[in-house]
């Protein structure tokens, strides 16, 4: 009898001891996703390839090519102000333009000829009410490894009402950047290997060295985002900046956090050659030509429609402000949602200019009636581009939250229950089994 009942205890804790270890390996498990394989997948994809575009809206913009060959606009030609004095509507001016075609705000020598001289309004080489818009891709490129990730991001701003075969007919200025980033903060690496062609209209050519270090979030926020201020770059002023956190929303049933930027306005001349003057020495030619959109000098302040002698010399340099919003599901660090409000205009020095752009009537007139205004744009990413990344950004928080949250939790509910199960019979094994014995 004991040793038959010492047979049946071994038997009985053995169905034990196999629970006991399943539990405490799905618990082991468990705890293995949730503080070492999901943070470990807490990285940037490498295989990022988005497109965002934004709504057509009626913005405003300062044509280059007619300034530069001193023509007024189409939509401005036949404006009395617009007439050049004499009655000659530019046949010179038309040579000029064919020779030295320029940009958008692209002037030089041929521009302060055509306009200063024939003291056309720069108002007429603006046009107002024009349908905009703005398109980004942003894809990953070489260098990119399990560290770091390289994006490059071609953006364009553009009108709907010219187009062409190759659509440059349309195109206002354009840009392509490339960043390399660390693939869990999303901040750019410590290295010079940030990059940012400039190219304007009428001049592929006007791109301008590179190669620098930057700081700031751009193209996307790191894991687990904060409620907090982050630095942001941006690439109009090769400037960084605060961009503040405003409050938690929903955009498509996708949690997400509002971030704020308000900036300038910045003296883009200044800004933008002070950044080149710092990562290249001496003169170079496509520097010059980038900058050169960014500044007039020797004109009368009444072509610009300034307050005062109307007769007086001004040099006028760009202005940049923009009100940018973005919107960023935390758990991911993607940006869902976007919109810019942008106002560039000319002004003779910065007080001047942080005097106009604070007198709000003075800056609703001059979006009325613009006579110095080098682009207005305010728009937001349209639906198409909506649906897009929301798909991406609830696909990746759908993982995120299956293998960091419902799977561990899962497998640490079956392992408590194993290793409980297992505890008892190997309880009432023991106890048995003593019971057979006495």
């Amino acid at each position: 009898m004991a040793g038959q009942s010492s047979t049946t205890g071994r038997k009985t804790s053995l169905p034990a001891i196999i629970l006991i270890g399943l539990g405490a390996f799905l618990i082991t498990l468990a705890l293995a996703l949730v503080f070492f394989v999901v943070p470990s997948q807490k990285k940037t994809p490498l295989d990022i390839n988005s497109t965002t575009v934004t709504e057509t809206v009626d913005g405003t913009v300062l044509v280059g090519r007619a300034l530069a060959s001193g023509t007024p606009t189409d939509m401005n030609a036949d404006k009395p102000e617009c007439r050049p004095a004499g009655g000659e509507e530019g046949e010179g001016a038309e040579g000029e333009g064919a020779e030295g075609e320029a940009a958008e705000g692209e002037e030089g020598e041929g521009a302060e000829g055509g306009a200063a001289d024939a003291e056309i309004p720069v108002s007429c080489f603006i046009d107002a009410g024009i349908p905009m818009y703005s398109q980004r891709r942003v894809q990953a490129v070489e260098p990119s490894d399990g560290d770091v990730i390289t994006l490059q991001a071609a953006q364009s701003l553009m009108r709907e009402d010219i187009a062409g075969s190759d659509g440059v007919e349309g195109l206002i200025n354009a840009s392509v950047d490339r960043i390399t980033l660390d693939r869990v903060s999303s901040e750019p690496v410590d290295e010079p290997t940030s990059t940012l062609q400039m190219t304007t209209t009428g001049d592929p050519e006007a791109d301008a060295p590179t190669g620098f270090v930057r700081e700031g979030l751009q193209y996307k926020f790191p894991f687990d985002a904060e409620q907090k201020d982050y630095d942001y770059f941006d690439a109009s002023t090769f400037t960084t900046n605060p961009i503040s956190f405003v409050g938690e929303t929903e955009i498509k049933g996708i949690k997400a956090y509002e971030y704020r930027q308000d900036l300038g306005p910045i003296d883009m001349w200044s800004s933008i050659r002070d950044h080149f003057s710092s990562i290249s020495t001496g003169y170079d030619q496509r520097v010059e030509s980038i900058l050169a959109s960014y500044r007039r000098e020797g004109q009368k302040a009444g072509v610009w429609g300034l307050e005062g002698d109307p007769e007086r010399d001004v040099d006028m340099r760009r202005y940049y402000t923009n009100t940018r919003q973005i919107w960023v599901n935390p758990e991911t660090g993607q940006i869902i949602d976007g919109k810019e409000d942008i106002f560039q205009f000319f002004a003779p020095s910065q007080e001047e200019a942080d005097e106009f752009f604070a007198d709000k009537a003075a800056v609703e007139e001059e979006i009325a009636n613009p006579t110095r205004t080098a682009v207005r744009f305010q728009s937001g990413w349209n639906e198409e581009t909506h649906e897009a990344t929301g798909a991406a950004a609830q696909q990746t928080q759908d993982t995120l939250n299956t293998f960091g949250r419902i799977v561990p939790i899962v497998l640490g509910v079956l392992g408590v229950l194993s290793l409980v199960i297992g505890l008892v019979l190997g309880m009432r094994g023991g106890r048995g089994g003593r019971t057979a014995r006495a």
